[in-house]
């Protein structure tokens, strides 16, 4: 078995979660993780992050929200054309 390494499990991180890997990937995934003790807790802590994500609803977001957000993506594409 061909084995991944750390910035593979990064980058794959969101198909496993969201059970759209492939077995052989999810196979090598595993596999680094049961090995890997930084891998394994970054997979857990990302677990948790997408599951209290899943959980948040536009009820739960501040008024201004839309606001805030509208002015922080101006600021990255500002930095873009620079």
């Amino acid at each position: 078995m061909v084995y991944i390494k750390c910035r593979d499990v990064v980058a794959k991180i969101s198909d496993i979660i969201d059970h759209e890997a492939n077995l052989m990937t999810r196979m090598r995934f595993y596999g680094h993780i049961m090995m890997c003790k930084n891998c394994r807790r970054y997979f857990d802590q990302f677990k948790e992050v997408h599951a209290l994500a899943g959980k948040v609803t536009a009820d739960d977001l501040p008024p201004d929200f839309e606001q805030v957000m509208g002015a922080v993506m101006d600021e990255i594409e500002g930095h873009k054309d620079a």
